[in-house]
């Protein structure tokens, strides 16, 4: 113990060494423009570690000691974002929210004003699994119970249990789960979902208390709602060919197996707390029997699915096997509304006031939620519908091509006017090719044998023709579905933002449309920004999805289409990089839930139903304790129930000058996506510093393993790796880019706007926050690594004969790799754009702020921990490319060549490379148990060891990676998310 403590001792120590050369070394600026104090600082760490003054040991526990500050920052800003987190205090708030919007004056609203606003949805909640699940989820409630600043029972925690959380933290190795595929992340989700569930019941509770109160003859006829949850984790098939039919369903049937198992505890807790009634018990002993019958059935076709292999004929007939149990079964719960009769006649029947109103909250849970944990999202690709229909169409082109819109539109048309719905059984699901009409069939499927009350969302990404839309209902009449699914284009590039609003009006022009959308009473939409983010920019694309809600309010007015309830579903994630506002919940419900929005819709009579993803690990982590859970849910009643109206906002009177604002913006970030140089920067290390974040792939198809050819543009990359390898590398440019530059063309309106816009503000409230965690020395640091001179530079001045050749080795691989131009031509681009854009918020500071020459810039201790955190990544990557030079040649037989495997290394690329080396060079050992008679002193070269080569090169080689994807970690707890 007592050297553990010294080795503490030791290590602050050296951080604090740390600390105090970095000022130094940014004191040398004002002498030395050129001087970088992370390069400086790196030098030095990278001299101690091969000196020996580090050893392999003390450098892991820097590495987790510089992480544990950043995740200890982090927990505290997930405390700030969040708001307040005491359960008492946000029922009393939701309590008083609901009152206040039940009073007109000094008497209530009718009640039947009041039954419109508590069971009507008034927001949604969306949970993904995009990869973003960045932290083992051991660590992720370790977080949120330091955030909490609760035990898991919830009361206040002392600071001895706050000592063992820390603890236990500092000893975890800060990565995500080892195993994450499909089935952990949709088993995070349903925790996450299931922590809402009991938020939500929570809060039924104090609305029934409040209406209680207020009608008391007439509360218990009330059904409330507020908030739905929904998921498409597992039913997202857009972009990838992982999840098949069978992966989708079995996900579908665990999330009903999970809400089913809720609904039965809910009854058991009613049996043992109801006072005895022999007509009540056997009521709900009726309803866990039909529970209880469902689960069996669902277990058992669970199984089946699980084990489904369409190469195996044995589990082809197993589904035959069930699908005729399904369709026999009448004992099965499929439809929510049997089960809510059946509540509601018990509820009838229970003398007792407790009792009756937790058969009141159970009801509403039904009425809100159906058989499942969340409604469902499915996700298709545009050109999945277009495929299916083509051969139908005799569609030869694309489907906006000028030349032959219009007939692709009418053929569609005719389709639809002439459909029969056709009858499907689980083997038509099995043998269908077409994806969307698979997914089709998977809805029908759904709806006739888990939950004929679910609506279910048609999400369909990169919509951007109206044949896209028209297609879709197409296959939805046909195989039965129209009335209880929503489709839902995805406004998210930056083509389908400029022309979003006219597609929905060509749609619209189609009668057979506007039926549909009468039927099911809503419009739904959805906007993204993981496309536009980055090809236009995040602020530009910020804008566009206003505009897109402006004129789909103008566009209902104008058709008389305002009777049709709007769902507006954005797709934003945790971190800046995907468009969440980072100062708090209610700032990022306002971010893209507009007040000037939401007033033009409310002004027009229009029901505008919001919804948000939490997406993947970051997004769930404010679900992990019921208490956060409560908390969001008690932000987003403040938002949706709270005064919309901010009052006159000139962001939207200088309609030129603003369109022209972000039209630079989005002119900027173009160029800059289409530069070659770009697609180096990206492709310097690509995602190489990270550890993969969920079980979607980081790349595109487009990799051919190890000494993959450069990545040729950022298209290659999806979008959260792309936004993770900016915010590795020190600058968030698809945030901050080109905004510089539209300050430029007039500062004057600018600094006039910010002042008096909140709209405008709040945006650049999000530029500002990314121009702190943006640091053109971290950047160039990188950078200069790739630069041959540099090296060459140290070679001169090495004295140890073997260090020279090391670096001089070094310097002819970065001189083959032609990496270090491209690099640092893009870095002047980003240098001038951030210029521009340092000027512009130090002036504003000047004119607005009254804050002198103070910056903006994050705390100081934040800074410092980030800048130690890059400079130890710099130094072990140096360690690690000095290494990767020691790899001894090997045959040209093999997949890849020395150079480029040594290259890959250089890239960081290590995973495949030792992989291939372990191939090449085996770490083999003669069994000498084995006797054959005769000695043997010849050793062949199947049967050679390289035991040094491993010892040496490859093992350091694999440790100094883990390192530098630790620290990746610790860079992220700063960001407070990743991508």
């Amino acid at each position: 113990m007592d050297q553990v403590i010294e080795r503490t001792k030791q290590e602050t120590s050296m951080i604090e060494t740390w600390r105090e050369h970095l000022e130094v070394h940014r004191s040398r600026i004002d002498d030395d423009p050129l001087a970088n104090p992370i390069k400086l600082l790196s030098r030095e760490i990278l001299q101690a570690m091969q000196d020996g003054t580090i050893d392999s040991g003390g450098i892991e526990a820097l590495v987790q000691q510089l992480s544990m500050t950043a995740f200890d920052e982090r927990a505290q800003r997930v405390r700030r974002y969040m708001g307040e987190v005491d359960p008492q205090a946000n029922l009393l708030k939701v309590a008083e929210l609901v009152r206040q919007r039940a009073m007109a004056g000094d008497e209530p609203l009718p009640f039947a004003e009041f039954r419109t606003l508590v069971e009507r949805c008034h927001f949604g909640i969306v949970f993904t699994a995009h990869p973003t699940f960045s932290l083992a989820q051991a660590l992720q409630q370790d977080l949120v119970t330091l955030a909490l600043q609760r035990n898991i029972d919830g009361d206040p925690l002392a600071a001895e249990e706050r000592a063992e959380v820390v603890a236990r933290a500092s000893l975890a190795r800060h990565r995500p789960e080892p195993q994450l595929d499909l089935d952990e992340e949709h088993r995070q989700s349903l925790h996450a979902i299931g922590n809402i569930r009991t938020a939500l019941a929570d809060m039924y509770r104090v609305i029934g208390d409040v209406a209680r109160e207020l009608y008391p003859d007439m509360w218990i006829t009330l059904c409330p709602s507020l908030v739905n949850v929904a998921t498409w984790v597992g039913y997202d098939t857009d972009g990838r060919s992982d999840i098949g039919w069978s992966v989708t369903l079995s996900k579908r049937i665990r999330t009903q197996l999970d809400q089913l198992g809720y609904y039965r505890d809910r009854i058991a807790g009613l049996r043992r707390s109801a006072p005895p009634s022999a007509v009540l018990e056997a009521n709900l002993e009726l309803i866990d029997a039909r529970l209880a019958l469902s689960e069996k059935a669902l277990t058992d076709e669970l199984a089946v699915l699980e084990a489904f292999d369409a190469r195996e004929p044995s589990t082809v007939g197993e589904i035959a096997t069930i699908s005729r149990e399904m369709v026999a079964d009448r004992s099965r719960l499929a439809d929510s509304r049997q089960l809510a009769g059946l509540v509601e006649r018990t509820m009838d029947l229970a003398e007792d006031a407790d009792t009756r109103r937790e058969l009141w909250v159970l009801r509403a849970e039904i009425a809100n939620q159906g058989l499942t944990a969340a409604r469902t999202h499915v996700r298709i690709n545009s050109v999945q519908l277009h495929n299916a229909v083509r051969k139908s169409i005799g569609m030869d082109h694309p489907a906006d091509d000028p030349g032959h819109r219009a007939s692709y539109l009418e053929a569609v048309e005719e389709l639809i006017r002439n459909v029969e719905p056709v009858s499907i059984n689980f083997g038509s699901v099995m043998h269908e090719k077409a994806t969307a009409k698979r997914v089709f069939m998977l809805i029908r499927q759904m709806l006739r044998h888990y939950d004929a009350s679910e609506p279910v969302r048609f999400l369909i990404a990169e919509c951007e023709t109206p044949l896209t839309l028209l297609t879709a209902l197409y296959y939805a009449r046909l195989f039965g579905v129209d009335e209880r699914v929503d489709i839902s284009p995805l406004f998210e590039t930056a083509k389908a933002l400029d022309r979003g609003i006219d597609l929905i009006r060509g749609t619209l022009e189609v009668e057979a449309y506007r039926d549909y959308l009468r039927k099911r009473g809503r419009i739904c939409i959805q906007t993204g920004f993981s496309d536009a983010g980055r090809y236009m920019g995040q602020i530009a694309a910020s804008h566009a999805v206003e505009r897109i809600r402006i004129a789909l309010h103008d566009l209902l007015v104008e058709t008389g289409l305002e009777n049709l309830e709007v769902v507006i579903f954005d797709t934003h994630g945790e971190s800046i990089g995907r468009g969440a506002h980072p100062g708090c919940l209610s700032e990022r419900f306002r971010y893209y839930g507009t007040s000037h929005s939401r007033k033009l819709f409310t002004d027009a009579g229009i029901h505008m139903l919001q919804e948000t993803s939490f997406q993947g690990g970051d997004g769930y982590t404010y679900f992990l304790r019921t208490e956060s859970s409560l908390a969001v849910l008690t932000r987003i009643l403040e938002h949706c129930f709270g005064d919309c109206d901010e009052g006159p906002d000139p962001f939207y009177d200088l309609t030129h000058r603003t369109e022209e604002f972000f039209a630079a913006i989005k002119q900027y970030n173009s160029q800059v996506i289409d530069d070659p140089c770009y697609a180096a920067f990206l492709g310097a290390y690509g995602v190489n510093m990270l550890y993969p974040t969920g079980s979607r792939a980081l790349k595109r198809q487009h990799d051919r393993g190890v000494g993959a050819a450069d990545l040729e543009h950022p298209s290659q990359l999806r979008a959260i790796p792309h936004n993770s390898i900016l915010q590795q590398l020190g600058i968030l440019a698809n945030t901050i880019g080109g905004v510089g530059q539209a300050v430029d063309k007039d500062p004057d309106w600018f600094h006039r706007l910010y002042r008096e816009s909140p709209r405008f503000r709040r945006l650049m409230n999000m530029v500002e926050h990314a121009f702190m965690f943006t640091d053109l020395d971290v950047v160039k640091a990188y950078i200069d690594l790739f630069d041959p001179e540099a090296w060459l530079r140290r070679a001169q001045l090495e004295k140890d004969d073997q260090h020279e050749e090391e670096l001089s080795r070094v310097a002819d691989f970065l001189e083959q790799m032609r990496q270090h131009y491209r690099l640092a031509r893009i870095f002047r681009t980003f240098h001038k754009d951030y210029n521009g854009l340092a000027r512009a918020l130090r002036d504003h500071r000047r004119m607005t702020r009254d804050a002198g020459d103070e910056p903006i810039a994050i705390a100081p201790a934040i800074r410092d921990n980030l800048h130690m955190l890059h400079a130890l990544r710099l130094a072990i990557i140096q360690m690690l490319m000095l290494r990767a030079v020691h790899v001894p040649d090997f045959s040209d037989r093999h997949a890849t060549t020395h150079d480029e495997l040594v290259a890959g290394l250089l890239r960081l690329d290590v995973e495949p490379a030792l992989a291939l080396l372990g191939e090449v060079f085996p770490l083999t050992e003669t069994d000498q148990k084995l006797h054959f008679g005769e000695q043997a002193s010849y050793q062949g070269d199947d049967t050679q060891s390289y035991g040094h080569e491993h010892q040496k090169i490859f093992t350091p080689i694999a440790r100094y990676h883990d390192l530098i994807r630790r620290i990746s970690s610790g860079i992220i707890h700063h960001l407070g998310a990743i991508g």
